[in-house]
């Protein structure tokens, strides 16, 4: 189910108007994600049902130690590993394929999350879930269930439990809520699938030139950040309007002036998870000797990065983009710490320039089609174009990617505390009818194209 269409609002008002008035919020919540999973088909809410009662099953057959968590990766990233790896293992499909269809709708995502509620619950960072009811709506809650954010038991689960107990708290916020949940359309449904038909055509066939290969880098650098970001806005406004606080998953990151910190902006849900159960245990091992040590820390953060690429897809493009992140973290590292720090705006270009470049190798169908592009956008051939039928002028694309970037720094704006304080105080029926009608709006929108939301199948 779609979060831009009539289906979703309709079920997300329903849900709202139950959890605020109805009897059992939590079974109507339980009841709402089973009919949001459902939509996708019977395969993929049959391997969803099946992922949920294993993990139950782990937490009631294996003792809460080393056990456990060993259970959990077994069977999460067995599961991921099944699905996801299998044809890259085998040799069954070529690899580097931009979006893998036919994987289970969020899996990358709910696996990451059992493991991540085994791991804290084991080293007591968090509870468990007392009833399997309530483990299933920790897990299945649908505003955040098909592509995060990545939650943690302590942050949704005590809240879970509220719901069970008739203690949930006061809708507030509503109009909060609201409005991530407009600027959320608005980032997919008028950004992101305005700029998706200008990426495709230009690499569905190699560029001619240099000029439209750092086109098509640029504006697939904004298409992928405004079709993620606007989904984790929707999800997180939904669940402010159920009364459930999610955590942030995006914050500009396109204004980073490094490459870490951008990481720290960007899925911020999936950094912090690869950072606490990846990245730390290997630094923790103290594999090599004190003066080797920094070796040792750099070498984590590469494979920690080279691990979130295959992540993202069983494709030798996905290793390599993975392994470049971790490569350009551990370059700026050393830059920063031996020569000096970049100065903050050409710090941010050179951010911006190698994240776009490397997200070319995300997006290609195979390290030889990514190879040529690269080679395309670095020979300086091909000219500007003059302008025309088939050819904006360059100075309307000019305004076009300013305009972009300007987005980035209005939306910047807005995350502000002020204005928030803001929001909250003209908060009432009047701007939650104003968000409201947008939101009906920009779902209502023409559309000549389906654009399904980019990370529903990684």
């Amino acid at each position: 189910m779609a979060f831009n269409s009539l289906a979703y609002l309709l079920l997300l008002a329903v849900s709202v108007a139950w959890v605020a008035k109805g009897p059992w919020p939590a079974p109507m919540l339980i009841l709402a994600s089973l009919i949001f999973y459902a939509a996708a088909g019977a395969f993929d809410t049959t391997v969803f049902l099946a992922a949920v009662t294993l993990n139950w099953l782990i937490q009631l057959a294996v003792p809460a130690d080393r056990r456990r968590i060993l259970a959990a990766v077994a069977v999460n990233i067995g599961l991921i590993g099944w699905f996801k790896y299998r044809n890259m293992v085998l040799g069954e499909t070529s690899l580097g394929s931009y979006v893998n269809t036919a994987l289970p709708l969020g899996i990358s995502f709910y696996s990451f999350q059992a493991l991540a509620y085994h791991i804290d619950v084991v080293r007591g960072r968090s509870g468990p879930a007392r009833s399997f009811p309530e483990f299933f709506l920790f897990k299945a809650l649908f505003p955040q269930l098909v592509a995060g954010p990545i939650v943690r038991p302590k942050e949704t689960l005590p809240q879970v439990q509220r719901l069970f107990d008739g203690k949930q708290r006061r809708l507030r916020l509503l109009a909060f809520g609201l409005g991530l949940i407009v600027l959320g359309l608005t980032k997919k449904v008028v950004l992101a699938d305005s700029l998706a038909p200008v990426v495709d055509d230009i690499f569905h066939a190699q560029p001619e030139g240099t000029y439209y290969a750092w086109l098509g880098a640029v504006l697939f650098t904004f298409q992928i950040y405004f079709d993620f970001s606007g989904y984790s806005d929707i999800a997180i406004g939904s669940g402010y309007l159920l009364g459930i606080r999610l955590p942030r998953n995006f914050a500009t990151p396109l204004l980073a002036s490094n490459i870490a910190e951008l990481w720290q902006r960007w899925h911020i849900t999936l950094t912090r998870f690869l950072r606490d159960y990846v990245f730390v245990p290997l630094v923790d091992m103290k594999l090599l000797a004190r003066p080797y040590r920094m070796f040792q820390h750099f070498s984590a953060i590469v494979l920690t990065m080279t691990l979130c690429g295959l992540w993202h897809g069983a494709g030798l493009t996905f290793v390599l983009w993975g392994a470049l992140q971790g490569g350009a973290m551990v370059f700026a590292g050393l830059w920063s710490r031996h020569v000096r720090p970049l100065p903050a705006l050409l710090g941010w270009a050179a951010t911006f320039t190698f994240f776009a470049t490397a997200l070319v190798i995300f997006r290609s169908p195979s390290l030889g089609y990514a190879f040529d592009y690269l080679a395309t956008m670095f020979s300086f051939r091909g000219g500007l174009p003059a302008g025309g039928d088939d050819a904006a002028p360059v100075w309307q694309v000019a305004a076009g990617i300013a305009g972009l970037f300007a987005l980035e720094g209005i939306e910047l704006y807005l995350q502000r505390p002020a204005f928030l304080y803001v929001l909250r105080r003209l908060d009432g029926l009047l701007l939650r009818g104003l968000f409201v009608g947008l939101a009906l709006l920009l779902v209502l929108l023409p559309s000549y194209n389906v654009n399904p939301f980019i990370y529903f199948r990684f």
